[in-house]
């Protein structure tokens, strides 16, 4: 089975994220205009007045032409530019971005792009810019995993963990197998083969006349 998770199956889980939209329609027939899904109640829905809603009902609100996607604060040019400034002066540390980021950013460049409006292309330019910093970093602290020091690997979005998640296996596989030998070859050890476990403590015996 392959270890790796395919790109849609990565969007499949990205799009339980939450993002606003606004909608242009009401649901006076359900309770409080509101919807009951699996995932929780998404609501209310009323004209021109922002909700928040997984991006699975809001793409399919989207093509139905009734609700506009709001572009999420994090993916603005200026929170984007930060982020990537912050990413490059910060070797050791990864920056906190969307744990879906790259998979919420493509899913909304393809069905939200009008909420980007003459920004698009430098939004989806500083999203490029920092996923290759960021995969720099990773491969930088692969490489010195050997060392007593290493780059943390914390805030890493799904597609990066999907990329390293072979190397850490493999690393696993040979930590146990290394492990097992040690232990294997400690139990085999002479002093435990030949060792009668029932026997009695050796002493010197004096004879009597």
């Amino acid at each position: 089975m392959d270890p790796l998770l395919s790109p849609y199956e990565l969007e499949f889980f990205a799009e339980d994220e939450i993002v606003k939209i606004v909608p242009n329609f009401s649901l006076p027939t359900f309770s409080n205009s509101t919807i009951k899904c699996i995932g929780g109640i998404f609501g209310p829905f009323k004209p021109n007045i922002p909700v928040e809603v997984p991006i699975w009902l809001a793409v399919a609100l989207q093509k139905r032409n009734n609700c506009r996607i709001l572009q999420p604060e994090w993916l603005n040019i200026e929170a984007l530019q930060d982020a990537l400034d912050q990413e490059k002066n910060t070797a050791a540390v990864f920056q906190r971005l969307p744990f879906h980021y790259l998979e919420i950013s493509k899913i909304l460049f393809v069905h939200a792009k009008d909420s980007f409006g003459t920004d698009l292309l430098k939004v989806k330019e500083l999203i490029g810019d920092i996923c290759k910093v960021r995969l720099s970093k990773i491969n930088a602290g692969l490489q010195v995993l050997q060392g007593p020091m290493t780059v943390k690997l914390n805030n890493l979005s799904a597609a990066e963990c999907n990329v390293i998640r072979p190397f850490f296996q493999g690393a696993l596989d040979r930590f146990h197998l290394l492990a097992s030998m040690e232990t294997n070859t400690y139990l085999g050890n002479d002093n435990f083969e030949n060792e009668d476990v029932n026997a009695q403590p050796q002493r010197h015996m004096l004879a009597t006349a």
